[in-house]
């Protein structure tokens, strides 16, 4: 097939010092292809991405319900996050575990530093220990936590890709995704759990889902879809963090516009609302993948705005509150600008 499009040039002076090739795939909520950069076909994992569909089963059986969390729009959207591992993060999770009955030595997503910058400085500074909350996916662990002990499932294992939690999570996954649950790859995620490898044009049709689920033949599923895509736009500080997280700024950005959840190595998946498209009503799954994984984590960003931006999804006033993922300037150690990353795909 070849090398893939290059999306995103890294400009320095006058030249080009690096290019980041990748796909994007869009489709309407029938599962037609209206946005097509590269193979559609191609297979990316969803990684993080597979959040709010993991969540899913939870909610469709009643079983989140039975918790009466005092807040549940913020559970439910702390459930579906890759959060920054800020305070307000720890204390959401904390909580909805304290309401489950649960501690946190329940959760098997293990430890790294929060994702927050100034967090993770103070943390050091101050000697605190990093523990499994601080972890970007600890809401999901909680959740699938709570979940088994609902149900009565085993609730150690529950990180077992045999157990009932996560065979509900690729069902659905499949179900949404109109593929057999034999055709979804599966693999471990970098939190433990299981993931999904699936075409980036199934992917894509899992956010328009998401976005309009009213095509969803199950009542309890479409209607657990509804709520968990209203929390993340309800709560986009909690789906992503306050600095520097491409998640929450668009939320913010164009509000009750677009669903968005990325996933590691260079993917980012939106739900598009309907009535939110200038030149169409429908809702729109899109999905970016950058081919080489965009360690520096800016060509997806860039990406991202960069379709948005031709969709129409994105004016100029959002795209100036969203300069620094759409356009982010490279800088000399003196703060002078060197160079600029931009978006180079172009979309019919």
């Amino acid at each position: 097939m070849g090398a893939p499009p290059v999306l995103v040039e890294v400009a320095r002076g006058q030249g080009v010092d690096a290019r980041h090739r990748g796909w994007i795939a869009g489709v309407d909520p029938d599962g037609g292809l209206t946005v097509s950069i590269g193979d559609s076909a191609q297979l990316v994992f969803l990684r993080s991405s597979a959040k709010p569909f993991q969540l899913a089963p939870f909610v469709a059986s009643g079983r989140f319900d039975s918790y009466d969390f005092g807040s549940p729009t913020e559970a439910l959207a702390i459930m579906a996050a890759s959060h920054s591992g800020e305070d307000r993060h720890v204390r959401t999770v904390q909580t909805l575990l304290r309401e489950g009955g649960l501690s946190r030595d329940v959760l098997q997503c293990g430890t790294h530093p929060p994702f927050d910058v100034e967090t993770a400085q103070r943390l050091l500074r101050d000697g605190e220990p990093l523990t499994p909350l601080r972890h970007n996916c600890s809401g999901k662990h909680a959740g699938m936590a709570l979940q088994a002990k609902a149900a009565g499932w085993d609730v150690e294992t529950y990180w077992h890709p045999d157990h009932p939690v996560q065979r509900a999570a690729l069902v659905t996954v499949a179900t949404l995704a109109d593929l057999p649950p034999a055709q979804i790859g599966t693999a471990t995620d970098g939190c433990g759990v299981v993931t999904f490898a699936l075409p980036l044009r199934n992917a894509a049709l899992l956010f328009v889902r998401l976005a309009d689920p009213r095509k969803v033949a199950d009542a309890s599923l479409r209607g657990a879809l509804e709520r968990i895509r209203d929390a993340m736009m309800a709560h986009p500080e909690l789906v992503g963090g306050e600095r520097k997280r491409l998640d929450t700024a668009l939320m913010r950005a164009v509000p009750g516009a677009l669903v968005a959840k990325g996933g590691a190595e260079g993917l980012s998946s939106l739900g598009i609302l309907p009535g939110h498209l200038p030149d169409r009503r429908a809702a729109m799954g899109l999905v970016v993948k950058i081919e080489d994984g965009d360690a520096a984590r800016r060509a997806g960003s860039v990406a991202v705005c960069g379709v948005l931006r031709q969709l129409g999804v994105l004016d100029a006033t959002a795209l100036a509150d969203l300069e620094e993922f759409a356009s982010p300037p490279i800088r000399d150690p003196r703060g002078e600008r060197a160079g600029q990353v931009t978006a180079v795909l172009r979309i019919a």
